[in-house]
């Protein structure tokens, strides 16, 4: 794949991202180097949009996902960690923790030998008490978790991603948590082992943010990432820019390996318009343009 034809894809990914007045559009543009003079002022009513569908617990609606994912947008809008509304979100996920209701509570014989229950495991954020189903949850990214287990794992990653972009590493709880996650077996190689990919990259999503102490581990983790990779990058049974998206905050070379293999794909599925899927997912398109910036097959 040549430079010319990435150039192309985001020239056309300038075209679809100009004058989008959504956190998705701000972004992209910031991306591909064409903010405008209007995008501090946007950022500064889509903040207050956020703030304004916020409970006085520091929730959204009660929900942990959606808490964890508007504290995200609220990071890629320029929020810093002392922000009050920011500060309220994280808050919340934190009384969440070790609550009533989240992975790895009770424990098995079967969970125990993968090291997936409450005896190695501890610090997941709970979304709800058990009497509650959360299943199917569907992210933005473009993933479905059906399973309801599943679910609640995939909904304290996204949490723990939160919480560690925010700065909250410094917590023992915290980065035992994440420690601990590192070393239990029960996301590791889901290529090899048969379990569901998808958790596999909600939990490197947050771990990428964790402590630099355990750069190393993960690093491994990558690994198993890129050597599972098809020919043309994909991976057997993955949502693909749910994968792309969690692995976007790493700086270690493996993302730089898995990226670059999945240039040629993502210029393929790009369409006129700019968008990669028939209906204009900003996310999508936002989740490309980063892809092929980390592939570092050009610069914006």
């Amino acid at each position: 794949m040549g430079g010319d034809e990435v150039r192309r894809v985001l020239d056309r990914s300038r075209e679809f991202f100009a004058g989008r007045e959504t956190r998705a559009g701000l972004v992209g543009r910031r991306l591909l180097r064409t903010s405008t003079g209007h995008d501090a002022e946007l950022a500064d009513h889509l903040v207050r949009e956020i703030r304004r569908r916020t409970r006085l617990d520091g929730s959204m609606g009660g929900s942990l996902v959606d808490t964890a994912w508007a504290a995200g947008e609220l990071m890629d809008l320029g929020c810093l960690r002392d922000c009050a509304a920011l500060v309220r979100m994280v808050g919340y996920l934190l009384t969440r923790q070790d609550a009533p209701g989240h992975y790895a509570e009770g424990c098995t014989d079967a969970r125990h030998r993968e090291g997936c229950c409450h005896h190695v495991l501890h610090g997941f954020f709970s979304p709800a008490v058990r009497d509650v189903e959360i299943a199917p949850l569907t992210f933005p990214t473009g993933v479905t978790v059906a399973d309801e287990e599943e679910a609640r794992f995939a909904a304290s990653c996204l949490a723990l991603r939160a919480v560690l972009r925010a700065g909250e590493d410094r917590r023992d709880v915290v980065r035992e948590h994440t420690s601990s996650l590192l070393a239990s077996g029960c996301f590791q190689d889901p290529w090899r082992r048969g379990t569901n990919p998808d958790l596999f990259f909600f939990a490197i999503g947050a771990l990428v943010h964790g402590p630099l102490a355990d750069r190393s581990r993960l690093a491994s983790r990558l690994d198993e990432a890129a050597a599972a990779q098809r020919e043309d990058g994909t991976w057997h049974e993955t949502a693909l820019f749910h994968a792309l998206e969690m692995i976007s905050g790493a700086t270690a070379p493996q993302v730089h390996r898995i990226t670059a293999r999945l240039v040629p794909l993502l210029c393929s599925m790009q369409r006129p318009s700019g968008a990669f899927d028939e209906a204009g997912n900003e996310e999508w398109a936002l989740i490309a343009v980063r892809t092929l910036l980390l592939a570092g097959s050009d610069s914006a």
